[in-house]
C-alpha cells in the first residue's frame, strides 16, 4: 500500500505529473513515512522503533522484486 498524496485525486495528483515524479515521491516516502497517515502501521512502528531494521526490510523487499522482474524477463 502506498499512500502518496501524488496518487490521490483529491490532494496533489495532476495529469502531468509524470513517472519520475511519482517514483522519487515513493522514494521519498521510504526515507520519510508520514507520521500522520501510515498506510502500514507495523512497518510504521518498525521505522519508528528501528530504523536499521526497517531499512533491512525495505532492502530485503525490493531485492526480492527487482529479481521476480528479472526472472519475468528472462522466462519472457
Amino acid at each position: 500500500t502506498v499512500c502518496l498524496s501524488l496518487l490521490d485525486e483529491n490532494k496533489d495528483w495532476k495529469p502531468s505529473i509524470t513517472i519520475k515524479q511519482l517514483l522519487i515521491g515513493i522514494q521519498d516516502l521510504l526515507n520519510n513515512p508520514n507520521p500522520d497517515d501510515p498506510a502500514q502501521a507495523e512497518a510504521y512502528q518498525i521505522f519508528c522503533q528501528n530504523r536499521a531494521e526497517y531499512e533491512k526490510r525495505v532492502r530485503r523487499e525490493a531485492a526480492k522484486f527487482s529479481a521476480e522482474i528479472v526472472q519475468k524477463q528472462m522466462l519472457g
